[in-house]
């Protein structure tokens, strides 16, 4: 198991000049099952306890990095947002997790209650390529996945 760690960002407003939730880890239970999952990787905030609960669930590897600058390419199956600081963090992130992410990866981010936030979230994985993106049912998790190529 690789753990890297970089500098966090500075906490900023969330869009609407609302301040984040505080910090609850989700449950590993709400992001499925991790047991076929290549390696997880866990980004941004503070993400130790659900790295563990990943491990415990039976994923065969997990990664947490505490900034979304430097993940290799297509390392990652599934990536996983715990905690979206704001609407502005996400689209800075989003190449970043493409990039990361396998041909056929998803994506997995805590987004809140609000449905307006869900609408600009689901606009924004739509305009970085993802697809199929839809509500847990847990409501607050977003799910996206890399659509699989096609060759014509």
């Amino acid at each position: 198991m690789t753990l890297s760690t970089h500098a966090a960002a500075a906490h900023r407003l969330a869009p609407g000049g609302i301040h984040p939730p505080p910090f609850e880890p989700a449950p590993a239970d709400w992001f499925g099952a991790v047991e076929d999952e290549d390696h997880i990787l866990v980004l941004g905030g503070p993400g130790s306890e659900l790295m563990c609960a990943l491990l415990r669930a039976g994923a065969a590897n997990v990664t947490h990095l505490r900034a979304h600058e430097r993940p290799e390419a297509g390392s990652a199956s599934l990536v996983i947002v715990p905690r979206l600081p704001s609407l502005d963090w996400l689209a800075t992130a989003l190449p970043s997790i493409h990039r990361a992410l396998t041909p056929t990866g998803r994506l997995m981010l805590r987004a809140g209650p609000q449905a307006v936030t869900q609408t600009r979230i689901r606009r924004m994985l739509t305009l970085h390529g993802l697809s199929a993106i839809d509500a847990t049912e847990h409501g607050q998790v977003l799910a996206a996945a890399r659509p699989a190529r096609t060759l014509s």
